[in-house]
């Protein structure tokens, strides 16, 4: 995710200020019980409600290792993908893909893939890598992902949501942003109106909220309204940059379905004012590798509570909460 460090290895705070989205909302049919206050209240005083789920998916995704595309260890991450998703009722299938990644190698991954019914054929489609770089245990970057999307499908398998949601579990980002690509490329996609791309929510200092501008920040701009309406501190950055500024190529899969013409919407945490302001500065530079956690062996829970206690379960409560109000509450206008 975002890019891999040399050789291996302004803010802008929307608080209130966005403009009124051209959409409405549904009541949410029980939906998870939140803070809900005038002014958003401080993260380390909210009581954790959801989340707990998560953190669990986490501590099983480390526990394999490094998840490197292509590997056993890949391997070994889709079928607990795989497993959890029958276990809550869902019936995934694998979308097999070999393609080559950045080097020309070739990499053989899948794809884990899962249907939730919907009031409306439309489809929202939600999804996370489950591969990690080498360093590190991925905990970040991006079991973090992987783990608010599984729970976020366990809370919504029995209640009536708006549209269809397709959680889709990408293989080899790492390699190539190549799960991404083979689904766009390989999946109909024309029901799709929107995609929620989540990836490396819980090291950053900031929870983030990013999409395009104009009609494509619906979603984007629903979920800020909310989020301050609940006592939840999601940020976003306007007309953010998220291309690799070594390549300029995307930094995440959220990049195949924007080239597709597909709304996007991508959850993140990081700190835009610190390093070079490009958002791979994570946290502060005297922690990490000069800031960064990604792709660094620093990448782990047991790093994550030892420096930043409580900060895993904040994330996680606020990004499985929003999600899920996304999920069982936003309705576009016709």
């Amino acid at each position: 995710m975002r890019r891999i460090l040399p050789l291996l290895l302004l803010l802008a705070l929307v608080s209130g200020a966005c403009a009124p989205p051209t959409l409405i909302t549904v009541e949410a049919n029980d939906a998870p019980v939140v803070v809900s206050t005038d002014e958003p209240v401080d993260e380390t005083e909210q009581e954790t409600i959801n989340g707990v789920i998560a953190y669990n998916h986490i501590e099983a995704l480390t526990e394999i290792g490094a998840r490197v595309a292509g590997t056993e260890e890949e391997t070994e991450a889709a079928q607990y993908i795989m497993d959890t998703l029958e276990a809550i009722g869902y019936s995934p299938e694998r979308q097999y893909f070999t393609e080559s990644d950045d080097y020309g190698d070739e990499v053989e991954s899948a794809n884990v893939i899962a249907v939730k019914d919907g009031d409306a054929p439309q489809e929202i489609i939600v999804g996370a890598h489950y591969d990690s770089a080498e360093d590190g245990l991925g905990a970040d970057d991006n079991a973090s992902g992987v783990a608010v999307m599984l729970e976020a499908a366990e809370l919504v398998w029995d209640v009536d949501t708006p549209y269809t949601i397709i959680f889709v579990a990408f293989g080899a980002e790492e390699a190539g942003l190549l799960g991404s690509y083979a689904y766009v490329e390989g999946r109909d996609t024309r029901d799709a109106m929107a995609m929620i791309n989540l990836d490396a929510v819980v090291a950053g200092d900031i929870a983030y909220i990013y999409s395009d501008e104009g009609e494509q920040a619906a979603i984007r701009d629903w979920a800020l309204d909310w989020a301050k309406s609940n006592g939840f501190d999601l940020q976003t950055i306007r007309n953010v940059d998220l291309t690799d500024p070594e390549d300029g190529s995307g930094s995440s899969d959220y990049a195949a379905f924007q080239e597709a013409g597909i709304p996007f919407v991508y959850f993140e945490a990081t700190n835009w004012s610190l390093g070079d302001q490009d958002g791979y500065t994570q946290v502060d530079p005297q922690y990490g590798w000069e800031g960064e956690i990604r792709h660094t062996e620093y990448d782990t829970l047991e790093y994550f509570e030892a420096t930043f206690p409580g900060r895993v379960e904040q994330r996680l409560n606020l990004f499985v909460t929003v999600l899920y109000n996304i999920l069982t509450q936003f309705e576009a206008l016709e």
